[in-house]
């Protein structure tokens, strides 16, 4: 019911209203002017035939000019009306036309054989079609001003809504603590004001308490990150070299990295419309690809998983290494998770990277939900790593693709902008 805009509801209910009303008016008009005109001529065609039936010498005085409206026919003068009118039975008739002109006929049975008394109603009746011509006319041109006035008055009616809408239009992502409903006092509109100043109010709220968490927790978690990476550089430049503690510091140390890179990503989508960050150098997505295939190693062993690479681009990325790290890291994880035994493709040409394992796969019906926050297919999963995904490519206008078919596999592709 609300697909048509506002100003056309208005339209199309001033212009039904004014049908309705038109129409009920001019058919009310033309009825009680037929109705008086049965009456009338009723009336006064049965009294004359009445008195003509009780006197028939009288018929004689319908001859004068001055009754040239009036005919009579009885007896032989029956057969010439038409046949049609003959063969009518005994009452009232009105509007009856005979030879291109209208009468009112009474029909009346006496002793002596039926009677036919008409009375020549033409000029009412011509009248009577200008009436409806003029009638029907009217109601077209009235339609025609309701439709002009409810498009003005629409218009009037309207501007509350379109201030109201433009300034909505002007809000920023950024803007807080805007409020309108003192613009929209004493109208309606004042009331959809208010609504929105409490849900911005509300939303106002809830988008401090994420920041100030965000930027809370990623001060906590930096610090004792900083504290762990300088033990891994202590422990590495006095421990004793051997294979086993040279692998657990370099996992320690990758995966500092990786909640670093985690926290920068995290503080980076937190700023809402702003993408200052430390750019950095470009990074390299072929190199990159090695270090996060080199950082899942062991993952990949685990999972006795074939990896095979296709990189025929020399592709680099103007954005810090730790996100485009991340963003690769998730997608990669994911197939690792979903591809035991299999094989996981990575590809490489011009601005496109894709991702492609041989696993379960997504149902279809599942498959719209894999970017939402929180959803996750596996028991102890928490939804969080594809959904990065999408956010990341969101913010830099990174085309995100997935294809799935259950038993055969998923294909994440990322097409980079330039």
């Amino acid at each position: 019911m609300y697909k048509n805009s506002l100003k056309r509801r208005i339209i199309f209910t001033t212009v039904i209203i004014v049908t309705v009303v038109s129409t009920l008016f001019a058919g009310g008009l033309l009825l009680i002017k037929q109705r008086l005109e049965e009456t009338t001529f009723g009336e006064l065609v049965r009294e004359h035939l009445e008195v003509l039936i009780n006197e028939p010498e009288s018929a004689e005085l319908l001859s004068h000019p001055l009754f040239d409206e009036w005919r009579f026919y009885r007896g032989d003068a029956v057969v010439q009306l038409p046949e049609d009118i003959r063969r009518l039975s005994v009452g009232t008739y009105h509007s009856v036309e005979i030879g291109h002109r209208y009468y009112h006929l009474q029909i009346e049975e006496t002793p002596l054989g039926r009677v036919y008394l008409t009375y020549d109603v033409t000029e009412w009746e011509v009248q009577e079609h200008a009436l409806l011509a003029t009638l029907f006319y009217g109601v077209l041109v009235v339609l025609l001003v309701a439709v002009v006035v409810a498009n003005r008055s629409s218009r009037i009616i309207l501007s509350p809504v379109r201030a109201l809408t433009g300034r909505l239009a002007t809000i920023e992502p950024g803007d807080r603590g805007v409020r309108l409903a003192g613009d929209f006092k004493d109208s309606e509109i004042g009331q959809i004001a208010t609504a929105f100043d409490s849900y911005s109010s509300r939303l106002d709220q809830f988008v401090e308490r994420e920041r100030s968490f965000t930027a809370s927790a990623s001060h906590e978690l930096r610090t004792p990150l900083s504290v762990m990476m300088g033990a891994v550089d202590v422990l590495d430049a006095n421990v004793e070299d051997t294979p086993v503690i040279g692998r657990a510091l370099q996992r320690i140390r990758r995966a500092c990295g990786e909640m670093q890179a985690f926290i920068e990503a995290t503080l980076f989508l937190s700023r809402e419309g702003d993408s200052s960050i430390n750019q950095g150098q470009p990074t390299d997505v072929a190199a990159l690809i090695a270090q996060v295939l080199e950082d899942n190693y062991t993952r990949i062993q685990e999972a006795d998983i074939d990896v095979q690479l296709n990189l025929s681009s020399g592709l680099t990325l103007a954005v810090p290494e730790s996100i485009a790290k991340i963003t690769l890291n998730n997608i990669l994880l994911n197939a690792i998770e979903h591809t035991p035994g299999g094989a996981i493709r990575i590809a490489l040409s011009g601005q496109r990277l894709s991702i492609e394992d041989s696993g379960e796969g997504i149902p279809k019906e599942e498959l719209p939900h894999v970017f939402d926050r929180s959803y996750t297919t596996k028991p102890s999963g928490t939804g969080m790593g594809l959904n990065l995904v999408k956010r990341i490519c969101d913010r830099f206008n990174w085309q995100l693709e997935i294809d799935s078919e259950p038993g055969a596999g998923t294909t994440i592709a990322i097409t980079f902008g330039e």
